[in-house]
C-alpha cells in the first residue's frame, strides 16, 4: 500500500477545493482543529442532556474498547444542513462534498463582541473585511471569530441564560442576506451556539440563509487562531441519512506562509 504524504494529500484536497497550492513538501501546511471534543458535560441549546457514552467492551476484560453514543444532530461543534430551516433543503447526507471543502475566510469580531455580548454582525463588517482582503468570492465558507469559544465548556456562561433568554453574538438580518443573496457563499461558521443572537426567537439569520442552501457550522472552535484569508476548511459532519444536522470535525488547512 502507498502511504500518501500530508503536502500531496492537502494539494489534493485544494485541487478540489478550486484552490491552486505552491506548497512543496518541506513546508506542509499547519492543520488547525476547530472543534469541540463530544463530552456528556458540554453546553446544550435545552439545557439538559444531548448527548451520552456508554461502555460496551473494556480492553482490559474483552482485548477491546467498544462503546454506544446517543446524541441530538444539533450538539456540540455541529453543522446544520439547508433543511434544518429550509422545508425541502439538503439533509446533511445531501450536501454535495466540494462544498464541504472549500477556501474560507475568517473575519474578526471580537472587539465588537467584547463591547456587547449580545453583538450582531452587520454588512460593515464584511464591507470593511473586503476593503482590505477582496471581495468574498461566491462558494467560500466564511468564518466569524467572536471569541466566544473561551467561555467552553462552561455551560453557565457559554449559553448565557439569564431570566430565559440567551445572551451571545450572532449574525444580523442584513449580513446574512449580503452574505447567502449577494456574495452566495457555500456556508457559514461561528464560535457561539448559534448563527443567530442569542436572543432571537425567529432565527431570522437561519432562514434566510438556510432557503439559499447555505449550510452552518456552529460551536467551532479556535477561529481567532485563523489568518483572514489564504486558507481551507474541511467540513465533515456525520453522515445521517435524512438529518438536518450532526456533529462535526472541522480542519483548517493554513499554509506555512500565511499571515497570522
Amino acid at each position: 500500500m502507498r502511504v500518501i504524504g500530508l503536502a500531496a494529500l492537502v494539494a489534493g484536497i485544494t485541487a478540489v477545493a478550486g484552490c491552486s497550492s505552491q506548497r512543496s513538501p518541506e513546508e506542509p501546511p499547519r492543520v488547525i482543529d476547530l472543534g469541540h471534543a463530544l463530552s456528556v458535560s458540554d453546553p446544550t441549546w435545552s439545557g439538559g442532556p444531548a448527548f451520552g457514552r456508554t461502555g460496551l467492551a473494556e480492553f482490559d476484560k474483552a482485548g477491546y474498547e467498544a462503546g454506544h453514543i446517543d446524541a441530538d444532530e444539533h450538539f456540540g461543534t455541529h453543522v446544520d444542513a439547508p433543511s434544518h430551516f429550509a422545508k425541502g433543503g439538503a439533509t446533511v447526507d445531501q450536501i454535495p462534498v466540494d462544498r464541504l471543502v472549500r477556501p474560507a475566510v475568517c473575519i474578526d469580531v471580537r472587539a465588537q463582541a467584547r463591547a456587547n455580548e449580545d453583538y450582531r454582525i452587520v454588512p460593515a463588517d464584511i464591507t470593511a473585511f473586503e476593503a482590505v482582503h477582496g471581495r468574498i468570492a461566491p462558494d467560500t465558507v466564511v468564518l466569524f471569530a467572536t471569541g466566544w469559544d473561551a467561555r467552553w465548556p462552561d455551560a453557565v456562561r457559554y449559553m448565557n441564560n439569564r431570566e430565559g433568554q440567551k445572551h451571545f453574538p450572532g449574525l444580523s438580518v442584513e449580513a446574512a442576506t449580503l452574505l447567502a443573496t449577494e456574495r452566495r457563499v457555500a456556508g457559514i461558521g461561528i464560535d457561539t451556539p448559534s448563527i443567530d443572537y442569542g436572543p432571537s426567537t425567529a432565527f431570522e439569520a437561519h432562514r434566510i440563509t438556510q432557503a439559499q442552501g447555505v449550510y452552518h457550522v456552529e460551536n467551532a472552535a479556535r477561529l481567532s487562531t485563523l489568518p483572514p484569508t489564504g486558507f481551507t476548511v474541511v467540513v465533515a459532519p456525520i453522515k445521517i441519512a435524512g438529518g438536518s444536522g450532526g456533529p462535526t470535525r472541522v480542519f483548517a488547512l493554513v499554509p506555512a506562509s500565511a499571515e497570522r
